[in-house]
């Protein structure tokens, strides 16, 4: 079998894993398997599929060496003490499950570049060793009797289903089959299961406590390292920044991260998070000033990142946050005084702005391209207008628009903006579920923000302020699905509606019990 049948096998593996899982339980009678047994079956198939993709990603050079007998039996003694070293690992977490949290917060923001296939990259490998060691701790918390909950079922079940199988089986018509099986083995595939451990574990790790104070504690010595770049003026891993900043007005840090943008995206992250500490501990004041100093911090690194569209999420998310704290009048009130105000002072003092504001040319220009790359998304829509170009096919489909010309002038030909991205790519069918999907979780979002218990309703404004301001962030930088604080945020949300419905229904029983029989 060739390798692209194989990938197209994986494909079709790992979507029918992904039904098993989330298929509502309704939908689910033709399968005759309790709830928890089907799930649990679904969660193997997708392993399956992840792996037989994974393996179609093997360097020629590892491959050639598991061929010969010595390689062979090396290779299968290596797998198996890995697989003892990892559920014993599995069987001490599952114990303290908020260390997987803890692990998980260490993991997120780490990229490590390698070189795949003679193509150099910036994977999130410690990531992916804490998704498997989460697929432990679950396998151990489930034999122990622990788990009452098998991933809380929710109105973002249906959508996610079918978005990410459809996109995961769009595999199989994609004009650039082995980018897409990179970002199925690298981002759909381990992000969707992260996803699902996160949901279903969340509430015995205690979750949002150890993701704050993790991410604040990590994002300090990120935020360090990067006024420390623009002081110094010396740049890791981006050699191509390196140049540009030798030809800009402003030098853009990029701390441990590839992009400056991406630090961005973190900094704006760790802001919003703190902010919403400092509003829950408000009456101590050693925990504001701590926030505060923090913050100053952040907000310097996040200042010489020089990232508008990182800027752009900070506000966004805070307005959203604002409107639980404040009311949506106040929020309103302000923010449109701000804007205004904002809006007049920058078009005054600035030509450049005026010229943006009245030139597609100028905003173009000032966008880096993105206009054009839009564009060229809709052009290649409109080529695949139902089912799309296929996973990973954005690339390949725009360079192909171009003349020979363009091409040598273009720098990039990787979209920018992630809802183009995805019409492309998956067309009308797939843009469908997208939106779907994104309404669904809003929806989620704003019922879990409107808890009376601020306890319940402020951390989920602020996970549901950082999921907008990263689809925001999305729109001018992409990178949306293949971010796993998405899915990690859409995750703590699902699973936050669920513990406070489940609480809302156990104290409506208690409110109806008779205080003689307790019936």
């Amino acid at each position: 079998m060739s390798t692209e049948a194989i990938r197209y096998a994986a494909a079709i593996i790992a979507a029918i894993g992904l039904v098993l899982m989330l298929t509502p339980t309704p939908l689910a009678a033709a399968v005759r398997l309790p709830d928890r047994s089907r799930r649990l079956a679904g969660l193997a198939v997708l392993l399956i599929g992840w792996v037989v993709m994974a393996g179609t990603l093997v360097p020629d050079g590892v491959s050639d060496r598991l061929s010969t007998p010595v390689g062979l039996v090396g290779g299968i003694v290596g797998v198996l003490v890995a697989l003892a070293a990892l559920m014993t690992l599995g069987w001490l977490v599952a114990k303290r499950p908020w260390v997987w949290f803890l692990l998980l917060g260490l993991a997120l923001p780490v990229r490590i570049p390698i070189t795949l296939g003679g193509e150099s990259a910036n994977l999130l490998l410690p990531l992916y060793a804490v998704i498997v060691l989460g697929l432990a701790v679950l396998w151990w918390m489930e034999r122990q009797g622990t788990r009452e909950r098998v991933w809380p079922s929710s109105m973002l079940d249906l959508p996610l289903m079918l978005f990410v199988g459809f996109t995961l089986v769009s595999l199989i018509w994609s004009s650039d089959v082995p980018e897409g099986a990179v970002k199925a083995t690298f981002f759909w595939i381990p992000f969707v299961l992260l996803y699902l451990i996160v949901v279903a574990i969340w509430r015995e790790g205690k979750a949002l406590v150890t993701l704050a104070i993790t991410t604040m504690a990590m994002a300090v010595p990120v935020a360090v390292l990067a006024l420390g770049q623009y002081a110094t003026g010396d740049i890791l891993w981006n050699h191509r920044l390196m140049q540009s900043n030798v030809y800009s007005r402003f030098f853009r840090v990029n701390s441990i991260f590839y992009d400056p943008n991406i630090l961005g995206r973190y900094l704006a992250l760790a802001l919003l998070i703190t902010v919403a500490v400092a509003w829950m501990k408000r009456d101590s004041t050693r925990t504001l000033v701590a926030c505060g100093a923090v913050a100053a911090i952040y907000s310097g690194a996040l200042i010489v990142t020089f990232s508008r569209s990182s800027a752009l999420m900070l506000m966004v998310g805070l307005l959203i946050m604002a409107l639980r704290m404040f009311g949506w009048r106040r929020t309103v009130l302000v923010a449109v005084i701000m804007a205004v105000a904002g809006s007049a002072v920058a078009i005054a003092s600035s030509s450049q702005v005026r010229a943006a504001l009245t030139s597609t040319e100028r905003l173009d220009k000032v966008s880096e391209g993105r206009f054009d790359l839009v564009g060229g998304g809709v052009d290649i829509f409109q080529e695949h207008p139902v089912a799309g170009g296929g996973l990973g096919s954005f690339a390949t489909d725009y360079a192909n628009l171009l003349s020979e010309k363009e091409l040598r002038k273009t720098r990039v030909v990787i979209s920018h903006n992630a809802p183009v991205t995805i019409l492309s790519e998956e067309g009308a069918i797939g843009f469908a579920l997208f939106v779907w999907l994104c309404v669904i979780a809003v929806i989620i979002g704003i019922r879990a923000t409107r808890d009376r218990d601020e306890d319940v309703g402020v951390p989920s404004a602020t996970m549901l302020a950082a999921l907008v301001g990263i689809f925001v962030h999305a729109l001018l930088y992409s990178a949306m699905f293949e971010d796993p604080y998405t899915w990690v945020l859409a995750a703590g949300l699902v699973a936050s509606a669920a513990i406070a419905a489940r609480a809302a229904t156990a104290g409506g029983d208690r409110a109806g019990q008779s205080p003689a029989t307790g019936t």
